[in-house]
């Protein structure tokens, strides 16, 4: 029998987002080896797990949350944490479920001050607006434009 971190790391191998999927569907606990993947040196491999965690919340919506937040703060400098992939990660968990990111909103715009994130976090809060509704969706996009070319709340 294969450990349920081995089909995940075969199946991001080959691409395959549906078996990424299923494996997530069926075992949660998948979702920590993806998170894992998303730190490699390989961009593909980086950017179907990060597919496969943005997945993982149609399935665990709960555990994903719980993720954004802990990505939020690798990101910060007090971390100490090499944050520069997790950006593609949070776009893509925007892409699927943009819902997730509202809480974290504030604290994304802050982080596009650094250059390196800007580009992918500015992509996810643009589209944590599209879904959002009126007076939310402005005030999003009033703290996209304090942005600027700049990055970063002035």
């Amino acid at each position: 029998m294969v450990s349920t971190a081995a089909a995940v790391r075969a199946a991001v191998g080959r691409a395959d987002l549906g078996e990424v999927d299923r494996i997530v569907a069926a075992d949660r606990r998948a979702v920590r080896t993806l998170l894992g993947l998303c730190y490699q040196a390989d961009d593909a491999v980086r950017d179907v797990a990060a597919t496969g965690v943005a997945l993982a919340a149609r399935h665990h919506p709960k555990l994903v949350s719980e993720i954004v937040r802990r990505l939020v703060w690798a990101m910060n400098d007090e971390s100490g944490t090499n944050a520069v992939t997790v950006p593609a990660v949070i776009r893509k968990i925007a892409e699927v479920a943009p819902e997730l990111l509202v809480p974290v909103v504030p604290e994304l715009l802050r982080l596009t001050i650094d250059p390196l994130l800007r580009d992918e976090l500015v992509a996810s809060v643009r589209r944590v607006a599209e879904e959002m509704p009126g007076e939310a969706a402005r005030a999003v996009r009033s703290g996209l434009g304090r942005c600027g070319e700049g990055g970063g709340r002035r």
